[in-house]
């Protein structure tokens, strides 16, 4: 590879770059889930007011769609590892400024946190494409687990953590630790090409043929990247997008209430969120189960029809026996949340090459989270005019079936990582 020789010999081993590909993906949603489990007891600290409670679950939808609009043009000026090292700086610095027990510090903070995570989140698929564009199924799995490990641990510890320090938001900022670990090993490992105009030929032809990132975003970029702007997105994009921005719909909901349902339930704040750990957690062995399902179209309706039945099976579980098998409840919800790491598959797959990948994943994620915004809002306020959790698990439901009717749809338009592919 032509790379900078500095640190050359970590740089060039893929086993290195999966550790960070890993340590990358604990922090993707542990910044949500910690804030979930405390939400409570930052309300209670006076660290969150009623209205700022309801906003910080529906912050990372807003803020994911807002900055995940500039991430394609920053991608392309700085080049995607160094994009995403600058994402997990932001995500650093977000979670560190929540440790002030001030409630519109908490909400400015939580902005900041999930404006690098957006960055993160939309470049990570082009990344696995780039460096892994063979492996593509079985990095997005490990990474997806690492994703799953790290919001079970948050919401599992969060209040626990807290108690031990004394304070729910020093407990809130202490989530900062393992990003700033993130930042450190991504900068050290990672190539951090930057685009160069003297030498963009030939960066182009060797990254090719090695499969790495940078050389999708040289300096024959800007020519390149105008002539983008005028190619029709790749096929199954926007259909695609619906099926993000429900799946996000629903994920975000989940993580950012599931605490409150079960606490409005009858139950405790250590089992309420212990509840949003086991959601959480079990998406690491389930994602492995079910992401074979991934290599054909056949077996990923099977994949599609399985999650929606999941979910639903978990929301009328919480609607209507919240306190019978809280934990059942929340294993099937754990397992309808496969929804994300099949989206990404798709997203990594979609297009001829990974300048199309990344330009279909800006697309599909800032409308996804674009539409997804209103969910986590409007969960809370329908909460506060009703006065019950039901409706909303009851709407969550019909969201699931929709999800899976879209899901099957989509195998039918979109080619699957490694299947023969069409020029568009």
């Amino acid at each position: 590879m032509s790379r900078t020789p500095t640190r050359g010999a970590l740089r060039s081993r893929p086993a290195f770059m999966i550790v960070a590909l890993i340590l990358v993906a604990v922090n993707l949603r542990l910044a949500i889930t910690s804030a979930s489990a405390l939400i409570a007891a930052l309300t209670d600290s006076g660290a969150l007011t009623p209205t700022t409670m309801v906003l910080v679950p529906a912050i990372p939808t807003a803020v994911f769609a807002v900055a995940g609009v500039s991430t394609a043009k920053l991608s392309a000026r700085l080049g995607v590892e160094r994009t995403v090292a600058l994402g997990l700086v932001v995500l650093s610095v977000g979670l560190l400024i929540r440790a002030v027990p001030q409630p519109w510090i908490v909400v400015i903070g939580t902005v900041i946190a999930t404006a690098g995570l957006a960055v993160v989140n939309i470049l990570l698929p082009a990344v696995v494409r780039a460096h892994f564009g063979a492996h593509i199924g079985a990095v997005t799995t490990t990474y997806s687990t690492a994703m799953s490990i790290g919001a079970a641990l948050a919401a599992a510890v969060a209040v626990p953590v807290a108690t031990l320090v004394g304070s729910p938001s020093i407990g809130l900022a202490a989530w900062a630790l393992p990003a700033i670990l993130a930042v450190v090993v991504w900068l050290v490992v990672m190539p951090l090409t930057r685009p160069d105009a003297q030498d963009s030929d030939a960066e182009v032809t060797e990254e090719a043929a090695t499969g790495a990132a940078s050389a999708q975003t040289t300096a024959e970029g800007h020519d390149a990247g105008k002539a983008a702007k005028r190619d029709p997105l790749p096929r199954g994009t926007w259909l695609l997008a619906g099926f993000f921005a429900i799946q996000s719909l629903l994920s975000y909901i989940l993580m950012g209430w599931i605490p409150s349902i079960t606490i409005d339930a009858g139950l405790a704040p250590e089992r309420a969120g212990l509840l949003l750990g086991i959601m959480m957690a079990i998406g690491a062995p389930a994602t492995i189960l079910v992401m074979p399902l991934t290599r054909s179209r056949e077996r990923m309706r099977v994949g599609f029809i399985i999650i929606a039945s999941s979910t639903i099976v978990g929301v009328c579980g919480l609607a209507f026996a919240p306190l019978a098998m809280p934990e059942v409840w929340a294993a099937f919800l754990g397992l309808g949340m496969c929804a994300f790491p099949f989206a990404l598959v798709l997203i990594a797959g979609i297009g001829r090459d990974a300048v199309e990948s990344a330009r279909a994943s800006t697309v599909i994620q800032s409308v996804g989270y674009t539409l997804a915004t209103l969910g986590p809002l409007a969960a809370g306020a329908l909460r506060q005019i009703t006065g019950s959790w039901t409706p909303v698990l009851c709407l969550l439901a019909v969201g699931a079936l929709v999800l899976g009717t879209i899901g099957v749809l989509l195998t039918k338009v979109i080619a699957l990582p490694g299947a023969t592919r069409t020029s568009a």
